[in-house]
């Protein structure tokens, strides 16, 4: 019983590893929570690092996942054996299964104990975790985000799409197909079933600014040199900057190398 709640821990821990804030640290010496939307995601990082780091954010954030539940699967495959089921509540054993560290994994992700509890929006880490529950599920889920990215432009709506489509695919797969594409488990259903409504709501502020109109669209600034401050959440912006974008003609915005916003008044 120890065990596997330390081993819970460890889990927890892993995915509470603020990726994007190391990168941003390290490569540009600035602390990602203070632009963009302020997200410790891979999609923030991108908007404020560029696409090169912002992608090493996102593989980084997916590893997370793969090791969690890698890691948890080889643990459970060798303590099963070692179990007397007559001398164990049932409730232990189940604390060893990987989907439960899985969980856990996506919980740190979200609310890391290493950045105050304010973390990512867990898209990268679940990919992460599909990938070794069920393939299949994890290839229409990134076809479908990018299907519906090049449409929209928006990642959160693309990310909410992605998820959705695992709990559909990964459904049928365990109750239509499964004696061709093999069974999961109903357990690693009910893990994408939270994790997707964990997403949902983290994402509900987006959905909200999608309807105003306010949220960052990567296709209408398709084109553009995303190195810093992307401003789109206008519910982000501080103030003051806030107020020098809505008086261009009194002000304009640039981006200095470091990633901020720099205000030059016009004579």
């Amino acid at each position: 019983m120890f065990y596997a709640i330390l081993c819970l821990l460890v889990a927890y821990l892993i995915g509470s590893f603020p990726s994007a804030l190391v990168v941003g640290k390290i490569a540009k010496g600035i602390d990602i929570r203070e632009y963009g939307s302020h997200n410790l995601g891979s999609t923030n990082a991108i908007r404020v690092l560029g696409k090169k780091l912002g992608l090493i954010v996102f593989f980084l954030d997916l590893l997370k996942g793969v090791l969690i539940v890698g890691l948890a699967r080889i643990f459970y495959e060798i303590l099963k054996y070692q179990i007397d089921f007559n001398n164990i509540v049932a409730f232990k054993f189940l604390l060893f299964k990987p989907i439960y560290y899985g969980l856990c994994g996506v919980i740190g992700h979200m609310f890391p104990v290493f950045a105050g509890f304010r973390g990512g929006k867990a898209v990268a880490i679940s990919l992460g975790i599909t990938l070794v529950f069920a393939p299949i599920p994890a290839v229409l889920c990134l076809i479908v985000f990018a299907l519906t990215l090049e449409i929209s432009g928006y990642v959160s709506l693309s990310s909410t799409f992605a998820i959705l489509t695992v709990c559909i695919s990964a459904t049928i797969q365990e109750f239509c197909l499964s004696q061709y594409l093999g069974k999961m488990g109903i357990e690693v259903l009910i893990l994408f079933y939270t994790i997707s409504v964990f997403m949902i709501i983290k994402h509900w502020k987006n959905y909200v600014r999608i309807f105003k109109g306010t949220e960052y669209s990567f296709k209408k600034h398709r084109g553009e040199k995303v190195t810093g401050e992307a401003v789109g959440d206008d519910d982000k912006v501080e103030p003051e900057k806030k107020d020098a974008i809505e008086n261009p003609d009194d002000a304009e915005l640039e981006i200095n190398e470091q990633g901020e916003l720099k205000e030059n008044i016009e004579e």
